[in-house]
């Protein structure tokens, strides 16, 4: 699968140069999917990076306002393409919301299954802020040579957002793959965020909890009901939406998940890993 230069509407690009640009990798399900949705409602220019063909079709015909792309992000070579396709394209945010699981506790974890989380959960999400805060850069050093009377007036503050998992927060020694790479993913972000910050860049991190995606659905039998402190879609995007608003560097939520495992961290590690072990790290 390549990227899909057919599924460009250049008339909508054309009418929407002026607006605000969003770029969401991992964008066509889920909440990255709810993300996009949320943007082009409020005016942006929104772009999607997915990699199945049906959900990709059924953007085009129920949202052709939005610009999908195809995208494998588990190659490599996929993956140069489409960000090289994208560099001809100004963007004001990129949210980084593809992800790979597997419940290590249920499944072993075998070649395939370690392959595709580190493409997906690290190795793509890495090149995709490298890429994304040389072009933010490159960007803000163009438009210092572009007059005010033709700059746009409202224009949002250049970010990298990326959703990570609260999964992530737990540091112990039997921790996953996925909840090894989620943290990797937190520090990585983190280090994003001091590193940009000289160029007025933001970098915001989200670490939630569980969120009734069809996705978690499909996992767990069709029904997510039993997962602890669970929220709606509806609900995280308004918590994502306000932690962007307001600049945060890490987002964790919900609350008393959140103070649950601040609690949690303050116990010795084998103990941790002892509690812990069947419960978050799933």
């Amino acid at each position: 699968m390549q990227t899909c230069p057919s599924a460009i509407d250049h008339k909508h690009t054309t009418e929407k140069q002026s607006a605000p640009q969003l770029i969401v990798v991992g964008g066509t399900s889920g909440i990255g999917l709810a993300l996009a949705l949320h943007h082009s409602a409020i005016g942006w220019q929104v772009r999607v990076v997915g990699h199945n063909d049906a959900k990709i079709t059924k953007i085009n015909v129920e949202h052709p306002e939005i610009i999908t792309y195809a995208c494998d992000l588990t190659d490599s070579e996929q993956r140069r393409r489409l960000l090289a396709e994208l560099e001809q394209t100004r963007f004001d945010r990129v949210i980084y919301s593809a992800g790979s699981y597997l419940n290590e506790r249920v499944h072993q974890l075998n070649k395939a299954d370690s392959d595709l989380m580190l493409a997906i959960n690290l190795q793509a999400f890495q090149e995709v802020f490298a890429w994304g805060s040389q072009q933010l850069k490159h960007q803000q050093l163009t438009a210092k040579h572009t007059t005010k009377s033709i700059m746009h007036d409202a224009q949002p503050k250049p970010s990298l957002i990326c959703m990570a998992s609260i999964a992530g927060m737990m540091d112990y020694p039997y921790a996953s793959l996925y909840a090894k790479s989620k943290r990797a993913m937190i520090a990585t972000a983190s280090a994003y965020r001091l590193a940009l910050a000289p160029y007025n860049i933001q970098v915001t991190c989200i670490a939630s909890g569980y969120i009734d995606t069809k996705a978690l659905r499909d996992l767990n039998q069709g029904s997510a009901d039993h997962k602890p402190f669970i929220i709606s879609i509806d609900k995280a995007l308004q918590l994502i939406i306000k932690a962007i608003d307001e600049g945060v560097e890490l987002a964790v939520f919900p609350k008393r998940l959140y103070y649950l495992t601040y609690m949690l961290n303050k116990l010795p590690k084998p103990l941790l890993s002892r509690v812990l072990r069947g419960k978050l790290d799933k």
